[in-house]
């Protein structure tokens, strides 16, 4: 079962026709709003809001509310949300993942159920790809919260701390969820009221919403600092090199691992002169098979470039270079080495959370995205939130032509320069889209050879992507993208009424709903435009049926072949990359959600300790659960007798005798006289907890509690997280050896979340009784 919340969780029919029912309603009271003054307006929000307070639900005032926000946004930007939209702000209240065309105009759809759900005055977050879209949508819909009495802010990458904390009070803040997740964690890293900048999370409207709750699910943005890791990665990266695939080391691009065969274990431990593989250096094994993944499975400028010296890893789904993204784990360091660059000192991780498990906080979620079209099951299964397809206000003008392909890679880029050529010398503008910077470089060189003018926007030059957008609808203009690079803006056309922008896909996109993205960059809000994909039958990422790929064998090298038998088969392709993306996503996410369970237990007990600190009482439990557990562990018989008396000196001031130690030991850990000597040192030890808390006074004992759990927490957390992480790369390596890698994975966590709640007692009741407080004259 879901661990969302879900508004509206019937059928997508039945809630079409409630949000269709709920549109007539808002044109009825459009007259009404129309004549008020711009302060009648404000003043008919707070009547609202106040009905809120006074139990009225938000269903029955969303009629009004929209009303009013259609009206407002009439008079400040000049643009009344058409029949659709309000559609679309009735199904993103009910909680569903809306599908509206490119052009249709989401970022003002959204206005509507953000002031609603802003009625109830816990703050709604609209959430966005990037800074870009963040600073363009808060200051475009600005203007239409204020005339509503509503405050509106951004928070970006720049936004400093005070600045953030203020931020949060807003009704609607406009951000990145990679953004407001960074506030989480540090949130969950302050101290006390003074450092948390951020209210509960209530409300989310998530834009772009296939890239952010499904593309991104598993990104986990983490706060980490400088640790004192190895230096060998340099070492182990040669060592990668002369390694062999399929003879040292198997690949398995699917699951994302390379795991050793028993020729490459002996191979490297003859190299290292060290045995590894036994569990003698579990460490080196780790960042050799680090060092494998670097040169297997990171592919430079398909999965990073580098920028001046410094590794930038590509955001898949927008292709953009990010320079504040890192894999961790030991992985940039393995890829700096592999470069040849300088390597980045490793990092320890003190808090992570990943964007699903983000998301999750919210107790209302919405999407909104330009296509559902292979993901409804995901969005179901995931988020239990129903999608809803809403129709164009406009029709669709575009015309799309089915996917052809090419028998070689040389034809294919000879057909893309002509085809351009042609498209052009019409004076429309057109769009070339591809899967990657290197098929970009390939085509941008195809292009200037001929002569032809063009701009690209790839991973390297996204800063320039607002620039080159605004300028790929004038006449005769060429752009040259990668992926999905751009989204989120508009491509207008410079002359409406011409025969609109062309779009060519080249190569086959990770998904059939990254072709219609592509797609549907032409013909936005019933613009005329129009659509082509061609193929190469040499591209290796694109297994094709027997007998098309015989038809291939046959064809002649320049013409192309476009039956619907090639069609069938790319579309067949592409559908099958989505399922399996989507089996890939279910499977990252068990593993995710593993760690979350971890975290939402930590940080409620931390949050509980920001509030209210350790009392006497919680000291004398944690005292209890330490004490008997060392008491157990002690091996039976009158001859350890001094070993326990020492273990618990070095934690307390034991006054218990060595005779009452020497009967408990008599009995085994699960005995009555051992129990008997577990509650004669409990009670000893509270005794001398008292008599501590006594000495200090009050306020002193109870904030030197505090400043210790909260110390010992903390660091006992980042170390679970690094246990995690080997847990995972352990699981890896012995995947090859069989059995259910998850199923290993669990249990491995399961014991590392026993262990991390027992080694925090036992430090917290140490430092309590050992640590010295020097105390003022």
């Amino acid at each position: 079962m879901s661990r969302f919340r879900l508004f509206g969780s019937g059928k997508t029919p039945p809630v079409l026709e409630r949000c269709r029912a709920w549109a007539r309603i808002v044109a009825q009271a459009e007259d009404e709003v129309r004549a008020l003054p711009d302060d009648g307006l404000r003043q008919a929000v707070d009547r609202l809001r106040q009905r809120h307070q006074d139990g009225e639900d938000l269903d029955s005032l969303l009629p009004e509310m929209f009303a009013l926000v259609r009206e407002a946004a009439a008079r400040t930007l000049g643009e009344r949300p058409h029949d659709e939209q309000v559609i679309g702000g009735a199904a993103l209240h009910l909680g569903s993942v809306i599908e509206m065309k490119t052009g249709e105009g989401k970022t003002l759809t959204a206005t509507l159920p953000a002031c609603l759900h802003a009625l109830a005055g816990n703050g709604v977050h609209v959430l966005t790809a990037n800074d870009y879209l963040v600073a363009r949508d808060a200051a475009w819909m600005g203007p239409v919260y204020r005339m509503l009495g509503f405050t509106c802010v951004q928070i970006t990458d720049e936004t400093g701390p005070d600045a953030r904390r203020e931020a949060y009070r807003a009704d609607i803040v406009y951000g990145t969820p990679r953004e407001l997740a960074y506030d989480y964690l540090r949130h969950h890293l302050g101290d006390r009221d003074r450092d948390t900048i951020h209210r509960p999370y209530f409300s989310a409207i998530v834009d772009e919403a296939d890239l952010l709750m499904l593309d991104e699910a598993t990104t986990a943005p983490h706060i980490s600092v400088d640790g004192d890791g190895p230096s060998d990665h340099r070492q182990l990266a040669g060592i990668a090199d002369r390694l062999r695939p399929g003879e040292h080391y198997a690949v398995d691009k699917a699951r994302g691992t390379v795991l050793p065969t028993e020729q490459g274990m002996a191979a490297v431990e003859d190299w290292l002169g060290a045995e590894i593989y036994n569990g003698a250096d579990v460490d080196m094994a780790r960042r050799l098979d680090l060092a494998l993944q670097a040169k297997e499975l990171y592919v430079r400028d398909r999965d990073y470039v580098v920028v001046d010296g410094a590794i930038r890893m590509i955001d898949g789904p927008t292709q953009r270079a990010l320079t504040d993204r890192v894999l961790g784990g030991g992985l940039d360091q393995a890829l700096d080495a592999k470069e040849g660059l300088e390597t980045r000192p490793e990092r320890v991780v003190m808090a992570t959370i990943s964007g699903f498990a983000f998301l999750g906080l919210y107790r209302r979620l919405a999407g909104m995205t330009g296509v559902v079209e292979g993901e409804v099951e995901a969005y179901r299964d995931l988020y239990g939130m129903e999608c809803v397809r809403i129709a164009p206000h406009r029709p669709v003008r575009r015309v799309d032509h089915a996917p052809v392909l090419y028998a070689t890679d040389k034809a294919l880029l000879r057909a893309v320069v002509k085809t351009v050529e042609q498209q052009r010398g019409t004076g429309r503008p057109v769009l070339v889209g591809t899967v990657s910077d290197e098929v970009a470089d390939k085509i941008s060189r195809a292009l200037a050879a001929q002569g032809i003018d063009h701009e690209m926007l790839t991973a390297r030059n996204h800063d320039l992507e607002a620039a080159i957008i605004a300028r790929a609808g004038d006449p005769g203009s060429v752009t040259v993208l990668t992926r999905m690079a751009g989204r989120g803006v508009d491509i207008r056309l410079a002359e409406p009424e011409g025969p609109g922008l062309y779009v060519l896909g080249v190569g086959p996109l990770s998904s059939r709903r990254m072709e219609l993205h592509l797609r549907g960059r032409a013909g936005r809000g019933g613009d005329p435009g129009e659509s082509a994909f061609f193929f190469s039958g040499e591209d290796k990422n694109i297994h094709l049926p027997k007998f098309t790929a015989r038809m291939v064998e046959l064809a002649d090298t320049e013409e192309p072949l476009d039956s619907r038998g090639v069609a069938w088969s790319l579309h067949g392709r592409l559908n099958a990359l989505s399922d399996w993306q989507a089996q890939q996503l279910a499977q990252n996410l068990r593993y995710a959600a593993v760690q979350e369970s971890h975290r939402s237990v930590f940080y409620a007990k931390r949050d509980a300790l920001l509030a209210h600190g350790v009392t006497m009482a919680e000291a004398d439990e944690l005292i209890d659960q330490a004490l008997r557990a060392v008491v157990r562990a002690a091996p039976t018989g009158a001859a350890h007798v001094g070993g326990l008396t020492q273990e618990l000196a070095t934690i307390y001031a034991i006054t218990i005798g060595r005779e009452e130690i020497a009967a408990g030991l008599a009995g085994g850990a699960s005995s009555k006289a051992r129990t008997d000597l577990a509650d004669a040192v409990v009670r000893d030890a509270r005794a001398v907890s008292v008599r501590r808390a006594a000495d200090l006074g009050a306020d002193i004992a109870d904030e030197l509690r505090y400043r210790i759990m909260l110390s010992v927490m903390d660091r006992q957390w980042r170390e679970h997280l690094r246990s995690l992480e080997d847990a995972a790369s352990g699981v890896s390596l012995r995947t090859a050896a069989g059995g259910d890698p998850f199923a290993m994975y669990q249990k491995a966590a399961t014991e590392l979340d026993a262990k991390l709640w027992r080694e925090i007692a036992e430090q917290f009741i140490g430092y309590w009784f050992n640590l010295v407080v020097e105390m003022p004259s």
